[in-house]
């Protein structure tokens, strides 16, 4: 799918949302689409076919195209979508999100504790190792974070675990840089991953469960204390 093609699902997106169109509603045709966006319909057919595989529009024979229930039916890969076409979540989005991530995320690493290996060991310590030197340079670990988090759910050995928390990665990739721009929140998830990964060193999966809990908790609600910030800030 090409970036032109992603970008026109975003803008259909933020025409959809900023409409207010409900779920069942009838939506432009192609050909008024193209105009209202200054393209071809060819493009915007393409757009449609891979929001329809999304499952966030269906189209209907000699009827046109239709907004379905976003809230139930679309794919968790459409929020993606609306990311990298420059869309901001809504709160309720990031919360449920955030949400989502704990659940998974705590489990994964109750399993990785039973499954890792010593190659598994060593490649968290190097990341470990690569935090430390940026830390130490002042720059943030917010890739390095990413990949750590990410290197538990594959240790977990439950591809499908795995899936769900790279589409959080991908879908909060930009508030993570925002997150991770002060370099004291670097040092203190830094800090928490030491500690999980000492557990999962000892292969304790209580412990790594509660270590996870802790950190993904901390950080969710620094996070809300930023978004009400901004909030306040915008409303002032």
């Amino acid at each position: 799918m090409s970036s032109t093609s992603t970008q026109l699902q975003g803008a259909i997106l933020q025409f959809i949302r900023d409409r207010h169109f409900e779920s069942g509603e009838r939506l432009f045709s192609e050909r008024e689409f193209a105009e209202k966006f200054n393209t071809t319909r060819p493009a915007v057919r393409e757009a449609f076919t891979a929001l329809e595989a999304l499952r966030v529009v269906e189209r209907r024979p000699q009827a046109g195209i239709y907004l379905r229930d976003l809230s139930e039916d679309s794919s968790i890969d459409a929020l993606v979508v609306e990311v990298n076409a420059g869309l901001v979540p809504t709160i309720k989005q990031t919360e449920d999100a955030s949400e989502v991530r704990r659940i998974l995320e705590v489990q994964a690493v109750r399993e990785a504790a039973v499954r890792r290996t010593d190659e598994d060991l060593q490649r968290i310590k190097d990341l470990l190792d690569d935090c430390e030197e940026k830390i130490a340079n002042g720059s943030p670990i917010n890739f390095e974070d990413e990949q750590f988090h990410k290197l538990i759910a594959s240790i977990s050995g439950n591809s499908l675990l795995l899936r769900v928390v790279n589409w959080f990665y991908e879908f909060t990739r930009a508030r993570r840089v925002i997150y991770f721009s002060e370099i004291e929140r670097s040092v203190i998830s830094h800090a928490e991953h030491k500690k999980i990964f000492s557990a999962l060193r000892k292969g304790d999966p209580d412990k790594c469960a509660q270590l996870m809990e802790r950190h993904i908790l901390h950080s969710a609600k620094i996070w809300q204390g930023e978004v009400e910030s901004r909030s306040g800030d915008a409303s002032g």
